[in-house]
């Protein structure tokens, strides 16, 4: 991808606009169906791909998500707009629709009570939780490793009952995920069983590799008593947090219990991905540190996810805002630092071309085009396109320059 840059806002506004256009439509959702022996039935499960997947094979993490089918696309949306801006990392989403929704989702058997105590509905079923999370980790882990080999970062998110089970899982089985966003939890549920677990687990945790967002919309007043135990779980996080616990909170009190969701959404994501966004010099837009700064940036976030994060898309920005600014030595000492650290990807070739053509090494300009040309065939970039117009420009360009030398 070619970007003539005239300055910094222009070069990150371009990226954003083509990650954005080369496919308008929002993926659909791969529908397939499973066989739970530990649930003894048949449960669909809903796979979504990054936008930033089409036309790739690479590997993501994967965000498991309650409610599968009813939030599915909305957190897909949101996903698709933070790695449009570079603010996370492209996510798969495994939503999980219902079957029994009360059973699968609560920790215990109870039924529901009010604000008073008093039963408002029996619950029968309830209770399954763990026997959902075994499904989880013993029947469709294994399913989707086998199908999609996703990198070992693993999210859950939940809104509602499927807030408390965020909840419990992280206090009941913590090797389960790596991070955990709870929508609304219900953690009323049973005379606040999971909060009181919860802060006996907190207790005696002295480190905690996990990250937790939790919130609230406006269900903190009666006859909902959710609003409590949002209360106690976020004065427990004030006196008690482990080393290496990310933990934020967040109320939402124009929301709603239903409209709350996609702001939850949104602010769990960016906590889960903190830290992501590469620091900048705020007087001259590029990288804090030079490309020392960013490959050690990068180098520090796949430490802390555990696996490799590529910083191509950073340095290549950098390339391009050094090219605006009329530094082309140090613009050319970026993009052949991207070829080196990725020699696989095909835009590096062609963004080292603009850099040796402004350098005016047009030869080795039309030699890096083709190299572009030729990897994006073999790899199936979407942007050969692209690539193969660049070459034609600079063979042409070189026609003409020798056709006028002749003419002298």
């Amino acid at each position: 991808m070619r970007l003539r840059a005239i300055s910094t806002f222009l070069v990150v506004c371009l990226a954003s606009i083509f990650s954005l256009a080369q496919n308008l439509t929002p993926p659909t959702p791969e529908r397939f169906t499973i066989h739970s022996n530990v649930l003894n039935e048949d449960r669909a499960v809903l796979v979504r791909m990054p936008a930033a997947a089409q036309g790739r094979k690479d590997r993501y993490p994967v965000l498991y998500l309650a409610d599968g089918d009813g939030h599915i696309n909305e957190v897909g949306a949101i996903i698709d707009f933070l790695v449009s801006q570079n603010r996370c990392a492209p996510v798969m989403i495994v939503g999980i629709p219902n079957t029994d929704r009360t059973r699968d989702l609560t920790p215990t058997h109870a039924d529901q009570k009010n604000a008073m105590g008093v039963v408002v509905e029996s619950q029968p079923t309830s209770g399954g939780g763990d026997k959902f999370l075994e499904f989880i980790q013993t029947e469709l882990f294994p399913e989707i490793e086998k199908r999609y080999q996703p990198l070992p970062y693993r999210i859950f998110a939940g809104h509602s009952l499927g807030g408390l089970l965020a909840i419990h899982a992280l206090i009941a089985h913590p090797d389960m995920f790596n991070a955990y966003i709870a929508v609304s939890p219900s953690l009323q549920w049973d005379d606040q069983h999971t909060l009181h677990q919860a802060q006996q687990f907190f207790a005696k945790q002295k480190e905690l590799k996990k990250t937790l967002f939790f919130s609230l919309g406006n269900e903190g007043a009666l006859p909902n008593p959710m609003g409590d135990g949002f209360n106690q779980l976020q004065k427990l996080f004030t006196t008690t947090t482990p080393k290496g616990f990310l933990v934020r909170s967040a109320r939402y009190p124009d929301e709603d219990h239903g409209s709350t969701t996609f702001l939850a959404h949104y602010a769990g994501l960016r906590t889960v991905f903190d830290c992501w966004v590469m620091p900048r010099d705020l007087r001259d837009g590029l990288p804090v540190g030079g490309l020392k700064g960013v490959e050690q940036h990068y180098h520090e976030l796949s430490e802390r996810f555990g696996f490799p994060i590529s910083a191509e898309q950073t340095i290549n920005q950098m390339g391009y805002t050094l090219l605006g600014d009329k530094k082309i030595e140090e613009s050319v000492a970026a993009f052949k630092r991207n070829v080196e650290l990725y020699p696989d990807s095909a835009n590096v070739y062609d963004s080292l071309a603009d850099g040796l053509e402004a350098a005016g090494k047009t030869d080795l300009a039309r030699q890096n085009t083709q190299k572009a040309v030729t990897v994006a065939t073999e790899t199936g970039d979407p942007r050969l396109p692209q690539f193969k117009q660049h070459l034609d420009r600079l063979a042409a360009a070189a026609t003409t320059a020798e056709h006028a030398g002749q003419g002298k």
